[in-house]
């Protein structure tokens, strides 16, 4: 198994770079299972809110 890193650069207003050294597969699989936890949090968070 290959090591692999992530970075993120960003400021509060400019636009954000997502940096992926190594083997990417790992890192894309988990950076889709956080988006869509973070998804449905959301979309429950604005569900409940609505009612």
């Amino acid at each position: 198994m290959e090591d692999s890193s992530i970075g993120i650069i960003g400021g509060q207003d400019g636009p954000t770079a997502i940096l992926v050294s190594g083997d990417p597969t790992g890192l894309v699989l988990l950076l889709l299972l956080v988006a869509a936890v973070a998804g449905a949090a959301l979309w429950l968070f604005l569900r409940k809110r609505k009612k």
